[in-house]
C-alpha cells in the first residue's frame, strides 16, 4: 500500500472517529440539559397555569 494513500486512509478514520465523538457528546448534551428557548417557553407556560 502507499504511504500516502494509508496516511489519507488513518486521516479518513480519524475524521470520522471524531465526528461521531461530537455526535454523542451533543445527544448526551440534549439530554441531560434543557436549552434557554425550552426554558423560556416553560416559564411562560407556568405563568399561564399550563403544564
Amino acid at each position: 500500500m502507499d504511504k500516502g494513500f494509508a496516511m489519507v486512509i488513518g486521516m479518513s478514520i480519524a475524521y470520522i472517529a471524531s465526528f461521531i465523538g461530537l455526535v454523542l457528546a451533543w445527544r448526551s448534551y440534549r439530554k441531560h440539559h434543557d436549552l434557554p428557548a425550552n426554558l423560556n417557553h416553560k416559564r411562560q407556560a407556568g405563568k399561564r397555569g399550563e403544564k
